[in-house]
């Protein structure tokens, strides 16, 4: 057993961390797939292929937003139990 008492709560907010390290790393990803979504769209021709882009970058804004509210949630956790510790 380890001999300090806050190392679960340590790990938690390390694990949190990571989790927003990589929900970051995504979302990041996401807006570089909107950017070129939109170049494809300026130069794409078919109403249905814009279309169906414009309703793909539709779901990504929405994935983003999901994605920040879940990083604040994730910080506000990780805040709390710092004072814990």
């Amino acid at each position: 057993m380890d001999k300090d008492p806050n190392a679960l709560e340590k790990m938690h907010v390390e694990e949190g961390l990571q989790k927003i390290d990589k929900l970051k790393h995504r979302i990041d990803t996401t807006k570089y797939n909107v950017e070129v979504s939109n170049e494809i769209i300026d130069e794409t021709p078919s109403d249905a292929q814009r279309d169906k882009l414009i309703e793909k970058n539709t779901q990504r804004q929405h994935a983003i937003g999901s994605m920040q509210k879940e990083i604040s949630d994730i910080q506000q956790t990780i805040d709390e139990r710092s004072k814990e510790i």
